[in-house]
């Protein structure tokens, strides 16, 4: 049951649709999708979804069914294969795309020469086709939008900022708040100025009580689990207890080192130790305390701050340094530690004292 519960939420995290599943609407109206297990003589047998990864098995007898309409291998293959690669991940490179044309859109329409759904995977094809073509010219896309190669130079710090909310919303979808925190933290140490601040701020708000709810369950669990691991050992042979041993050692070790880069990294909530009571309690200090961090800041003016640090990249990539300096500036206001902000800020200011260039003039250092 276990492992097809997993499948079952796999299955839903990718996006399936009904449109692959057998139908059998009854004569009073009702209709159950899923999927037929077992046509015997007088009954039907199908598995249906009942949401949030629970599956039920009906038996339905073929006296009180109007209809039974059956989704072909074709079909089945087709909605999978859209579920799947529809639309294309983000920041997808182009080994990817090709991969996916190669290994799965092009044998299906070699497969399947005249099935209906033939122009849905065509039209597949067509789109993964011109979007290789972006990918393999440098382009990027990030939450659905494009981005050129030019624009990926002069905005790196939000193209940056948005890569980062990307992974950390994919782990809240996967329930890893620890690891999503993480981005989160790296986020706010390399992008706070970007326009991607404020809703990954947003969303980690969410989190938080998710989080400080299982950590505060680690701590009701340490002490037996702690107890039973230390039972454990003791009843192993010399040899094995020894191995045991080092194996613990190296495992107390990984999770030592990865503190002290969470610490370089300003990540203020760091990962526990599940079996040593202090470090879980030190991450639940921490999740509250992160909760009153979070609720203190003014997210109206870091918005108003992070429009005016893009409008200045923009600025400074027509080269309007007067106009980019003075948006810089007002976003230094509110992110005064921030070292983009700064690096830009100095950009747009030797900008305005540098002499102007000539209409038709090559820049300084060009051949």
């Amino acid at each position: 049951m276990k492992t097809f519960a997993l499948s079952l939420v796999a299955a839903l995290a990718a996006g399936i649709s009904l449109a692959s599943a057998d139908t059998i609407k009854l004569k009073n109206g009702t209709v159950l999708e899923g999927t037929i297990t077992a046509d015997k003589p007088d009954s039907y047998e199908i598995e249906v979804d009942e949401g949030k990864g629970i599956k039920d098995f009906k038996v339905i007898k073929k006296a009180d069914v109007e209809k039974v309409t059956r989704t072909t291998p074709d079909e089945k293959e087709a909605a999978e294969l859209k579920a799947k690669l529809d639309p294309s991940k983000d920041d997808m490179p182009a080994a990817e795309y090709d991969k996916a044309i190669k290994s799965e859109i092009q044998p299906w329409l070699d497969k399947y020469k005249t099935s209906a759904k033939r122009k849905d995977i065509e039209a597949l094809l067509k789109l993964y086709n011109e979007e290789l073509l972006k990918a393999r010219a440098g382009e990027i896309k990030l939450r659905g939008v494009w981005i050129s190669v030019d624009e990926k130079k002069w905005n790196e710090y939000n193209v940056n900022a948005r890569r980062l909310r990307i992974k950390m919303e994919s782990l809240i979808k996967e329930k890893k708040y620890i690891e999503a925190y993480a981005a989160f933290a790296r986020l706010e140490a390399t992008g706070a100025a970007g326009i991607d601040f404020v809703p990954a701020v947003e969303a980690v708000k969410k989190i938080l009580p998710s989080l400080e709810g299982a950590i505060s369950n680690a701590i009701t669990e340490q002490p037996a689990k702690a107890k039973e691991r230390t039972t454990y050992v003791a009843s192993l042979p010399p040899e094995q207890k020894k191995n045991e041993e080092e194996r613990i050692r190296k495992e107390r070790l990984e999770w030592s080192t990865k503190v002290t880069l969470e610490k370089k990294d300003k990540i203020r909530i760091p990962t526990f130790y599940a079996f040593e009571l202090k470090t879980i309690q030190d991450s639940l200090a921490a999740v509250k305390k992160e909760m009153d961090v979070l609720s203190k800041l003014d997210l109206n003016a870091i918005t108003a701050a992070n429009k005016k640090f893009e409008q200045g990249l923009k600025d400074l990539h027509t080269r309007a340094f007067l106009s980019a300096k003075a948006n810089f500036e007002a976003a230094a206001k509110v992110h005064p530690k921030d070292a983009g902000v700064k690096k830009y800020l100095d950009e747009a200011t030797k900008g305005t004292t540098a002499p102007p260039v000539k209409p038709g003039a090559k820049p300084p250092g060009s051949k």
